[in-house]
């Protein structure tokens, strides 16, 4: 798997899903990036490159979208609405991580989570000039 990819198009993200889908299968996967920044475009052609096509959504307001895929259970979470690590108590998120899914969460780094998690990958999205994509993987 890459650690760089430059998206100069929503393709380029298509791509990027499919070539790193089975790579980060069942693992935790911090996205991070601001407003605008591709993470839930990429998980939509994640959702599709484990064989779902279905309504992909920013899970902003539901907080937790879970797509069930012929290759695995994909769970979605955004936090950025979420102010204290008591709320993410209060809403399950710490039992989720226990399941066996592969596990996006937008805005991980308003929490410090990592101290409830042994391992994890950081993607990370940074919009820059032209509208163009720059993205890290850990």
């Amino acid at each position: 798997m890459k650690s760089e990819y430059i998206l100069k198009t929503e393709e380029d993200t298509k791509n990027m899903a499919k070539e790193i889908a089975f790579d980060i299968k069942n693992k935790i996967i911090f996205l991070n990036g601001e407003i605008g920044a591709g993470k839930t475009t990429f998980t939509k052609y994640l959702v599709e490159a484990f064989g779902l096509k279905d309504e992909v959504c920013s899970p902003t307001f539901a907080l937790e979208n879970r797509y069930e895929t012929e290759n695995g259970l994909i769970i979605h979470f955004d936090l950025y609405r979420l102010k204290s690590e008591e709320e993410l108590d209060m809403i399950g998120f710490y039992d989720t991580l226990k399941e066996n899914a592969t596990i996006l969460i937008e805005w991980a780094d308003k929490f410090n989570i990592e101290k409830y998690i042994k391992k994890y990958n950081i993607i990370s999205f940074k919009i820059e000039d032209n509208n163009i994509r720059a993205v890290t993987i850990k």
